[in-house]
């Protein structure tokens, strides 16, 4: 039973002044994506489990007198299936794909969106570039999830086809359009997590680290109107385009570029720092820096979050672990297993935050929708890793 197809859901997708204009075949080409991206995930997927047990675990054990007791061992067993090897492949050309086909459509208008994201007289934020920003070695020598060049290149003056091919479509297409239609469910996800859990709790300053394009930061801004937000990110390309989707959109957001391990901003500064699935894509001693550098950052009272996957040890079925471990080995994310093998409480220990004051729990996944912006997907949740300063 196929799923029911995607038919001109990029048309849906939320517009602003910088999004990419797209004609009628590069709509096709995107759904045609993104449906065969949901083929893959709900048709492909479930097949996997069965496969591992009624066969490979089976094999596993004939040959080994014992069942797989690692991620590990069961990729390596994996590996031998060609279901598994054949939706691996796919997997990782649709992705190559997706790129491809977003290039075209960037490039063929690259001009005029650099000149639409330069900064104006009546904009209400800044964007602030650093000329001697160098970025590092995990980010500047990787073609994160195989985009080449990644996100933070430099091709032009005022760069901005990072971030432009970031918004095309990126994750309208691996999710299904899941995260609502200006990708920012994770955001409310935050939101709804904080404002269910301390009511009470009212940032002033908020502070969204590895923030792209500004899809999960301007929430914040309609959660709390009054509160200063600040987004940062090393990658020039994606910072330029979020500076201007969010003045068209109507919001008062600084962005800056920096490096969240080692910020320019003052001890003390925020009531929040948030970010959302960037830690794995940075490296074990980034981690430690982040947090600490979040714990200097935040006032007494504030709070630090990160929204990500689970860790590994929260994930007891090793099937169900090597399947969250495919993007460590297929996706050019090499730090995504090694980040959720990490203990994230001797971390934030380790920073400064006190036991009792260290969370790590679930939120529901939320769709946002123009009806209802907490609407909840029972099919899913965010891994949530917080501490208060106290």
């Amino acid at each position: 039973m196929y799923p029911k197809p995607l038919v001109n859901r990029w048309r849906e997708y939320g517009k602003h002044e910088i999004l990419v204009n797209t004609n009628h075949d590069e709509i096709a080409r995107l759904d045609f994506m993104a449906n065969f991206f949901m083929y893959l995930r709900d048709d492909m997927v479930p097949n996997h489990k069965k496969i591992y047990e009624k066969k490979v675990k089976k094999n596993f054990r004939k040959k080994h007198k014992r069942y797989p007791k690692n991620r590990h061992e069961v990729r390596k067993a994996m590996l031998q299936d060609n279901y598994f090897k054949t939706w691996s492949h796919l997997r990782v050309y649709a992705q190559e794909n997706t790129y491809s086909e977003r290039r075209k459509i960037v490039n063929r208008q690259l001009g005029n969106l650099i000149d639409i994201a330069k900064p104006r007289k009546t904009d209400r934020g800044k964007v602030v570039i650093d000329p001697d920003f160098k970025s590092p070695k995990y980010q500047k020598h990787l073609d994160m999830h195989w985009m080449p060049g990644s996100y933070h290149s430099i091709f032009n003056k005022y760069e901005v086809a990072g971030g432009a091919m970031y918004d095309c479509g990126g994750l309208y297409l691996s999710t299904g359009n899941m995260l609502g239609k200006y990708n920012n469910g994770a955001a409310y996800a935050v939101i709804k997590w904080l404002k269910n859990n301390y009511p009470k709790f009212r940032p002033e300053k908020v502070l969204d680290e590895g923030c792209t394009v500004g899809h999960n930061t301007l929430p914040y801004k309609d959660a709390w109107p009054n509160c200063e937000i600040y987004g940062i990110d090393i990658g020039e390309p994606v910072l330029r385009y979020a500076h201007r989707r969010a003045e068209s959109l109507g919001y008062h957001i600084n962005f800056s570029q920096q490096n969240a391990e080692n910020t320019n901003f003052k001890e003390s500064t925020f009531d929040m720092v948030v970010s959302t699935m960037f830690l794995h894509e940075t490296s074990h001693k980034a981690i430690h820096n982040i947090v600490s550098e979040a714990y200097r950052l935040l006032r007494d009272g504030g709070i630090m979050i990160h929204i990500e996957q689970p860790p590994f040890e929260m994930i007891k079925d090793p099937f169900d672990q090597l399947m969250g471990d495919w993007d460590t080995h297929n996706n050019n994310e090499p730090f995504w297993g090694p980040m959720h093998d990490m203990n994230l409480e001797s971390v934030a220990l380790k920073a400064g935050f006190k036991k009792n004051n260290i969370i790590q729990t679930f939120a529901p996944l939320i769709c946002p929708s123009d009806e209802d912006k907490y609407r909840e997907n029972p099919h899913g949740k965010w891994f949530v890793f917080a501490g208060w300063k106290k």
